[in-house]
């Protein structure tokens, strides 16, 4: 069950959902499965690119 607590600002009788709310990574509880914990520090890879030899990929060495 997802529970999501809605902060609207009326205008004018039209009702707008502030983009803070939606998104995951400024929600007070853990960081979201995508995002570094660390949303100032830079990127790093999750995996190196090693492809390898093997006869399935036929590379030469």
């Amino acid at each position: 069950m997802v529970v999501v607590q809605v902060s609207a600002a009326s205008r004018n009788g039209v009702t707008y959902i502030h983009p803070g709310v939606l998104d995951p990574c400024k929600r007070p509880s853990e960081p979201h499965w995508g995002r570094h914990p660390n949303s100032k520090s830079s990127p790093t890879q999750a995996n190196t690119y090693n492809r390898g030899c093997s006869r399935h990929h036929r590379c030469r060495q």
